[in-house]
C-alpha cells in the first residue's frame, strides 16, 4: 500500500497546472481578454475611422455650399457680445432655412410647422369648417358675401350673395376685419350669430357651423344677341374641382340647355393641384398630351401626362377619369388676368394649344383678358421630422406645345383691360353690364355662332 501511495504522489507532481489550477485559469482568461480587446480595438478603430472619413466628406460638401466657420464665428459673437438675445435654437433654425429659400429665389418654397401645413393641406383638400361664405371687404369695413357655397349652413339659413355682414357674435367687422373674420370659424355644430344688411335692411341669423365643400366651380347661362352661352367660373383646382366641373359641363351640354358656346373664366384663379387640373383638361381635350413634367434633379424621372380613352396617364400610372372619354366640341373662350396662375395657366395654355394648326385645330378656343401671372413650376412637400415640412420647387411643367411660360405668362389673343373700379368688383359679382372682358368674350362667341 505504501509503495502504491508513493507512486501516486510522484505522478501528481508531473503536471503543474494541477497543483495551481486557479493561477492557470486566470492566465488563460487574461490572454483571452487581451485577444478580445485587440480585436475590438481594431474593429472600433476601423469603424470610427470610416465614420470620421464620412464626416469629413460631408463637411467638405457642406463647406462648398456655405462657410460653416464664418457662420459659427458670427453666431458666437452675436450670442456672446450683442446687446440683443440670440433667438432660441428652433427660431434660429427656422429663420436660416427660410433665408436659404429666399436667397435661392424660390418664390413658392415654404418652411412649414406641422400645424401650418395642416391648414395649407385643408385648403387644398376643398373642404373646411365654417358657415360657407366667400367674403370681400367693403369700403365701410363690412364684409360683402360674394359667394354662398352650395349645401352650406349659410345657404340653408337664407344668406345671399350681395349681403353685407356687419358683425359676428357681436364682433363688428368695422372695428377689426381680421378679428371678425376669424370669429366665423369654430367647432362643428357650434352656433354663430350673424348680423347682416340686405338692401339697407338689417337681418339676423343663427347659423350652426358645419363642414363645407368649397365651391370652386360656378356656372350659369348667359344670353347675348341670338346666342345662349354657357359660363363656367373656376376659382381654383382643389380636391373637389373635377367633380364639380363635370357636373357643370354635363348640365350645360344637356339638350334642354340649348347652349351654343362656352366661356371658361379663370380670372383670380391662383392654381392648385396638378392632378385635379389634369383630370379637368382630360375631360375637355381630345386624347393626347396634356403636360410634360421636367425635373431638375437627375434622381427624379421626367414624365408625361396624357389622356387616352377615358384614362389619365401620368408616367407609369393610369387612372380612369371618365368612362369612354369626353371632349368639348363647342367654340369656347377663356377669360384670364394677372392673377391667373399655375394650374389655371396650364388650363389656358392647353386649350389654346389644341386650337392651333400644330394640333390639328381640334378645338375652337380664344383667350381674352390680360397677360397671366407666369408660374410654370411644380412644388412638392417633404416631411423633415421634428415637427416641420419643406415645400420646394423641383420641376417645370409645360403644356402640350412644350413651351414654358414661367416668369413670362400667357398673352391673350384678345387683350381687354379693366379700369380700377371694374377690377375692384369681385369676379363672382361681375355681369355683362360691369365687366367688359366678359362682354368681349360673349360678343366674340356670338359672332362665331351667328356670323
Amino acid at each position: 500500500m505504501n509503495e502504491q501511495n508513493q507512486s501516486l504522489k510522484k505522478s501528481e507532481t508531473r503536471t503543474g497546472w494541477r497543483r495551481h489550477p486557479i493561477l492557470f485559469t486566470a492566465l488563460a482568461c487574461f490572454a483571452t481578454g487581451i485577444v478580445v480587446f485587440l480585436a475590438t480595438f481594431f474593429s472600433v478603430t476601423v469603424r470610427y475611422r470610416s465614420e470620421i472619413e464620412d464626416y469629413r466628406a460631408h463637411y467638405v460638401r457642406i463647406s462648398d455650399k456655405y462657410d460653416v466657420g464664418l457662420i459659427e464665428t458670427a453666431l458666437g459673437l452675436l450670442d456672446s457680445d450683442s446687446v440683443f438675445d440670440l433667438p432660441d435654437r428652433e427660431t434660429l433654425t427656422e429663420a436660416m432655412i427660410e433665408a436659404a429659400i429666399t436667397a435661392m429665389g424660390d418664390r413658392y418654397g415654404t418652411f412649414f410647422t406641422d400645424a401650418e401645413y395642416a391648414s395649407y393641406s385643408t385648403d387644398l383638400s376643398g373642404s373646411f369648417f365654417g358657415i360657407g361664405v366667400t367674403l370681400q371687404k367693403t369700403e365701410d369695413g363690412n364684409a360683402r358675401i360674394v359667394l354662398v357655397h352650395k349645401d352650406s349652413p349659410a345657404e340653408r339659413e337664407g344668406l345671399l350673395a350681395g349681403d353685407e355682414i356687419v358683425s359676428v357674435d357681436g364682433v363688428l367687422f368695422s372695428d377689426g376685419y381680421e378679428t371678425a373674420f376669424e370669429a366665423i370659424a369654430g367647432e362643428k355644430g357650434s352656433v354663430v350669430e350673424v348680423v347682416y344688411l340686405r338692401g339697407g335692411a338689417e337681418g339676423r341669423a343663427s347659423i350652426p357651423r358645419g363642414e363645407v365643400i368649397k365651391q370652386t366651380v360656378v356656372s350659369r347661362i348667359e344670353t347675348y344677341g341670338e346666342s345662349r352661352i354657357g359660363y363656367v367660373h373656376i376659382s381654383g383646382f382643389d380636391g373637389h374641382t373635377y367633380e364639380q366641373f363635370v357636373a357643370a359641363i354635363s348640365e350645360l351640354e344637356a339638350p334642354e340647355a340649348d347652349v351654343d358656346a362656352l366661356i371658361f373664366d379663370l380670372r383670380q384663379n391662383g392654381g392648385g393641384l396638378l392632378t385635379e387640373v389634369s383630370k379637368t383638361l382630360a375631360y375637355l381635350l381630345p386624347d393626347g398630351v396634356i403636360a410634360y413634367v421636367d425635373y431638375r434633379s437627375e434622381s427624379l424621372s421626367d414624365y408625361t401626362i396624357s389622356a387616352e380613352d377615358g384614362y389619365l396617364k401620368a408616367g407609369s400610372s393610369s387612372t380612369l377619369y371618365c368612362e369612354g372619354g369626353h371632349r368639348i366640341t363647342l367654340p369656347a373662350a377663356v377669360l384670364v388676368d394677372g392673377n391667373t396662375a399655375s394650374a389655371a395657366e396650364l388650363f389656358t395654355a392647353s386649350l389654346r394649344d389644341w386650337a392651333t394648326p400644330d394640333f390639328g385645330s381640334a378645338l375652337d378656343v380664344t383667350v381674352v383678358g390680360t397677360t397671366t401671372y407666369g408660374k410654370g413650376t411644380v412644388q412638392t412637400t417633404y416631411a423633415l421630422g421634428s415637427g416641420y415640412k419643406l415645400k420646394m420647387t423641383l420641376a417645370h411643367y409645360n403644356p402640350a406645345s412644350n413651351v414654358n411660360y414661367d416668369g413670362v405668362g400667357i398673352t391673350p389673343d384678345v387683350v381687354r383691360e379693366l379700369t380700377e373700379d371694374e377690377a375692384a368688383i369681385s369676379v363672382f359679382l361681375r355681369t355683362q353690364e360691369n365687366d367688359p372682358q366678359l362682354s368681349a368674350a360673349l360678343a366674340l362667341l356670338d359672332q362665331k355662332v351667328n356670323p
